[in-house]
């Protein structure tokens, strides 16, 4: 939407459609959710029943992850735009931290809680995340996955020791958001 709508001419409509790329397909320079798709995409058929991959979903989780440490440590840009004047031009579809690690986990921890490896992966990948931040709300969010891994993994495990070794990686979690809480710059 533009506003005010009447100012609206061919000029102006070419230079806002001039300010867009337009393409048929999604790319990582324009799009950070499209990698984490895809890699998601590819974890859940690998553990899928007919193909029971758990070492490519692991991989999957291992690059996540890599890609949700570099983007932990920038600073997310605010979906409001202003001119030179300081007047709000323009409102952005935002992507925030949160939602990235939702995207990444939320459907590996669903369709996984039933293998101890993509599990435990999950967990540690969580931790080493932990690492990279000192933001209280990015904290709060890895905190809240790994509750959900865990409470999951209960109900998906039916080994005692699996589900153990679930939970020591879930300490480690634990231990690391801790850790980082003690230096905590607070937003």
């Amino acid at each position: 939407m533009v506003f005010p709508g009447k100012k609206v001419n061919k000029k102006l409509t070419k230079q806002i459609n001039d300010a867009f790329i337009l393409g048929k397909e999604r790319t990582e320079q324009q799009d950070v959710e499209f990698p984490i798709d895809q890699l998601v995409e590819i974890a859940l058929r690998a553990i899928s029943p007919g193909i029971n991959d758990p070492f490519t979903a692991i991989r999957c989780i291992d690059r996540i992850s890599a890609g949700l440490c570099h983007l932990v440590q920038r600073d997310f840009p605010s979906p409001y735009r202003y001119d030179k004047n300081k007047k709000l031009r323009f409102i952005a579809e935002g992507v925030d931290f949160q939602g990235l690690v939702d995207r990444a986990f939320n459907q590996i921890r669903q369709y996984g809680k039933s293998d101890a490896g993509v599990t435990i992966r999950l967990l540690e990948a969580i931790a080493v995340i932990a690492t990279y931040t000192n933001n209280s709300k990015y904290q709060a969010s890895l905190r809240h996955h790994a509750d959900m891994i865990l409470q999951d993994s209960r109900e998906g495990l039916s080994q005692e020791q699996d589900y153990k070794d679930v939970e020591e990686s879930y300490y480690q979690v634990i231990k690391n958001l801790n850790n980082h809480d003690t230096n905590k710059d607070w937003d």
